[in-house]
């Protein structure tokens, strides 16, 4: 047998690595391995006196004075998969003999989880991230130890839980100072909760008494401007830098148990087939580096935000200063080793402009590469800019030399922060901004513009066709079109990106719809979180779809150039896939929620004098509640808290489609042959009882089904109804790793009416228009094999005197059957019709376990919309209507 034989399956890995790797992928193998520890170790923890406890909370209510020593090997809770590193069970003498190891790649044939038939290939880079012999204790077991010597309980410096819980909810809540002192002199609080603390600065005293991360440090200096006195000299101004050694906070992270587990200290491959290619940043960089060390890739952004929102100028400015020595630094890791880490720069996200600032470029030009695009034209791709030369240059303009460099690369006299920066390459670190560049950039900015241009009516037409789309709940509703919206933000670019193209069909030249389709099917696969060989095909292609067709706006006169850096910027998009991963994790929509949760929220809770020194004590009081958070979750069994989002608002939108009467009941799930239909919620109650519903179809139904009632159906029969049934998506591991809610909606108007209050407003009906299964699927027929649209009218439940059914059933409307493929070739969508028979609409009665998710039907408006077509009534009015599949990722993906 192999050194590396796994012992549950006749696999044999030819190295350490690669057995881990099985192990942690294969799930059969995982299980069997988890259900070994649980039966050998865990259950004889207590019971072996050579046994020792993991790096896993030793306090408990019923035993606070256990002695037992950690030993990271062994988890409680939940019992985890030991890496080849940390165990002996290939054989291996331990972590002190893993530096023998040589530095090469082992490949790996992996069954996928989901489907049998389908392999993954993995190949791990042998030798990296070996870690040191010694072993280590975390921070949370340091704190916890001198916790117990002093005899204090896991709340310490609190009194009790609940008191921490007291202090954690007024520190995160979002509510000032002025209001916590208030809300601590309350008789009910002083006399009924009586907390230790009964004033801000006793509570705020016990908060700086938690254990912290690395300590903010500030640097005073003066700066000169470019804009000139009354005396005729450049003006200076003190400037106050707040910053903390990114080093230790690296630390902070490497060490953090609570990651423990999630790390992964070499880098790693996974392919879709056996000849998969790969240019790894991770890995490539590994080469570079000596054999065992780990890398611990660094991603940074700096963006200037507005801390007031309404007047005022008081700004913040996050820049990153990264500062490592050339030979790593040794750090305590997760799993209580020691590693050599390597910070390196892997990623700069930043918008454009500051993109180009950091990269010592004009704006004209691109960060990445040394092609002009006002020059030479957005479809070039240049060589790389070189850090080495691009110093060199710089170096040479500052000493008061010419190189033609400088002006060739279109350099500006900058000083790089990145010049000493071990191993960075700053232009390669360049990443995608999908916010900037492509929502805001392309889109808005260009795209959306020319093509309303290029639209027969222009912007009334444009805008008469938004107000007048079909609803959907996944979409905004523009009620006064676009062309007056001044403030624009990422989701009102994102809402507008899901229909522009419906508006567009039939109203303009085609050249003009096939290039918004090469922009939007752009965006869309450079949202996608998983890519492959195939899906970077179909990036590029969108992208050549673009380019083959946007001569229609220089021959309509609406350009005269296209050599614009944001339309240039997007040809990098595949390579730096291809290096640094998928682009949605570098979208700068993150550091901008980031601004709300740390700086703007942060300034808020300041006096506004000395705001940026107030807001570094808020940074780390609340880091140190959140840390405290997680060293509970670690030493208290059983113990969970949620971190509030600091006094952000609902989202009123979201607060306003949710149903009163919507009360979640147990989750339905319904066999159809040998695949399990999605589930579905339904309300504990029907919000309608006792309905008169004669128009529907509900005999052929019930002999179909054969069911045997006790009465015969009538037109005195009534039912009670449910306005909503709720679906979830399941996870797409190119769309998103979770899942999806989805709501149908069978809601009839109500009128407006006079009431004692004023009058009310009339509200029109909501018909959910959906995917049905309607006959059984064909692996060749494609992902719609035996999918039909219909439109939901009615939801309600079989009363059992008509027969025993256990689901809900829906009357539905149906639609033209679907194509195999799309049968509109511009918009590459499939397009439908209402379904009639003998001039009546087709119509049936069908279980909601049928129904696969919610679609959107755009009216194909035409050159010139009718002028009484509504929103509300457009589903009626029209007769023609497109499948949207912009709508979102999962429609995106499936049709």
């Amino acid at each position: 047998m192999s050194s590396h034989q796994c012992p549950y399956c006749p696999k044999a890995p030819p190295t350490a690595q690669g057995l881990s790797s099985h192990l942690a992928q294969s799930q059969r193998c995982k299980e069997k391995l988890a259900a070994f520890y649980r039966a050998e170790d865990l259950l004889n923890v207590n019971n072996d006196e050579d046994v020792e406890m993991g790096d896993q909370p030793m306090y408990a209510p019923n035993d606070p004075d256990s002695d037992l020593e950690s030993d990271p090997d062994v988890e409680l809770d939940p019992p985890r998969v030991i890496p080849i590193a940390e165990s002996n069970l290939s054989g291996d003498e331990g972590p002190a003999d893993l530096n023998t190891h040589s530095r090469r790649a082992s490949v790996e044939e992996v069954e996928d989880e989901d489907d049998g038939d389908d392999a993954r290939y993995i190949e791990d880079y042998a030798g990296a991230g070996l870690p040191h012999a010694e072993r280590c204790q975390s921070n949370f077991k340091r704190h916890f130890n001198n916790q117990r010597e002093a005899g204090d309980a896991p709340w310490a410096p609190f009194e009790s839980e609940d008191e921490w819980e007291l202090a954690r909810w007024l520190m995160t809540s979002g509510v000032s100072q002025k209001q916590m002192e208030e809300f601590l002199k309350l008789n009910k609080i002083k006399k009924g909760a009586d907390p230790s603390f009964h004033n801000v600065r006793a509570l705020l005293k016990r908060i700086d008494a938690l254990p912290g991360g690395p300590d903010w440090t500030c640097t005073s200096f003066r700066v000169q401007g470019d804009v000139v006195d009354a005396n005729g000299a450049l003006k200076t101004e003190d400037v106050e830098l707040w910053h903390r050694n990114p080093v230790e906070c690296i630390k902070e992270l490497m060490g953090n148990p609570a990651f423990k587990g999630k790390q992964f200290y070499a880098p790693k491959r996974v392919y879709r087939n056996a000849d998969g290619t790969n240019r790894d940043w991770w890995w490539f960089m590994q080469m570079e580096l000596p054999d065992g060390v780990t890398i611990a890739p660094v991603i940074v952004s700096s963006d200037k935000t507005q801390l007031t929102r309404f007047a005022g100028d008081k700004q913040a400015w996050p820049v990153p200063l990264i500062d490592v020595g050339t030979n790593g630094v040794d750090m305590q890791c997760a799993d209580g080793f020691i590693r050599t880490i390597y910070p390196i720069l892997a990623s700069y996200i930043a918008d454009y402009p500051e993109q180009c600032l950091v990269a010592c470029c004009k704006e004209s030009a691109c960060p990445r590469c040394i092609v002009n695009p006002k020059e030479h034209g957005a479809r070039l791709f240049s060589d790389s800019r070189d850090p080495g030369i691009t110093i060199r240059v710089l170096g040479e303009k500052a000493d008061g030399e010419n190189p033609p460099e400088f002006d060739d690369h279109s350099l500006r006299a900058i000083n790089p922060f990145w010049a000493d920066l071990p191993h960075c390459n700053i232009f390669t670190s360049m990443t995608p901004d999908i916010l900037h560049q492509l929502h805001k950039g392309v889109f808005k900015d260009h795209i959306s513009s020319w093509a309303t241009e290029a639209t027969e009516g222009g912007e009334g037409e444009v805008d008469a066709c938004f107000q007048c789309m079909s609803p959907h709940p996944s979409l905004r509703h523009f009620k006064r079109g676009i062309s007056l919206t001044t403030q624009w933000t990422g989701t009102e670019h994102k809402n507008m990106e899901k229909v522009f193209l419906t508006v567009l069909a039939g109203a303009t030249d085609p050249a003009v719809i096939r290039a918004v389709r090469g922009i939007l099917d752009f965006i869309y696969y450079a949202h996608f979180e998983t890519h492959t060989d195939e899906s970077l095909g179909l990036l590029d292609a969108a992208w050549l779809t673009f380019h083959d067709n946007k001569h229609i706006f220089e021959d309509l006169e609406i350009r005269k150039h296209f050599n614009i850096s944001k339309l240039h910027n997007i040809k990098h998009y595949i390579d730096v896939i291809r290096s640094h991963g998928t682009a949605d994790g570098f979208n700068t929509e993150g550091t901008e929620r980031l601004h709300i949760d740390l700086a703007k929220m942060g300034y808020k809770a300041t006096n506004k004098k000395e705001f940026i020194k107030q807001m570094t004590i808020w940074l780390r009081r609340q880091e140190s509640i959140q840390r405290f958070c997680l060293y509970l979750q670690w030493a208290v069994p059983g113990y969970t808290a949620e971190i509030s989002k600091n006094g952000s608002e609902v989202d009123k939108d979201e607060e306003e489609d949710e149903e009163e009467d919507e009360e979640e009941d147990d989750v339905n799930r319904v066999a159809a042959g040998d695949e399990v239909v999605e589930s579905y919620t339904v309300a504990k109650k029907p919000a309608l009882h006792n309905v008169s519903v004669t128009s529907i179809h509900l005999t052929s139904f019930i002999n179909t089904e054969r069911l045997v009632g006790d009465i015969a159906l009538s037109a005195a029969s009534v039912f009670d109804l449910y306005k909503q049934v709720g679906f979830v998506l399941p996870p797409i591991p190119e769309v998103t790793s979770k899942p999806t809610p989805d709501v149908i909606h069978a809601v009839r108007a109500v009128p407006a009416m006079i009431t004692s209050q004023g009058i009310k407003q009339a509200v029109p009906g909501r018909f959910s228009t959906v995917l049905v299964q309607e006959s059984p699927s064909i692996v060749a027929g494609g992902p719609l094999s035996g999918l039909r649209v219909a439109q939901v009218w009615v939801i309600f439940k079989l009363p059992a005197e008509f027969g025993q059914y256990n689901h809900p059933l829906a009357y539905v409307h149906w639609y033209t059957p679907l194509r195999p493929t799309p049968n509109d070739l511009d918009t590459n969508m499939f397009t439908i019709s209402r379904s009639s028979h003998n001039h009546r609409q087709r119509a049936s009665v069908i279980p909601v376990a049928k129904i696969i998710w919610s679609c959107h039907l755009a009216p194909k408006f035409g050159r010139k919309m009718p002028d009484t077509w509504t929103s509300s009534t457009v589903l009626d009015d029209a007769t023609n209507f497109f499948i949207n599949p912009y709508l979102r990722h999962h429609d995106f993906f499936l049709l």
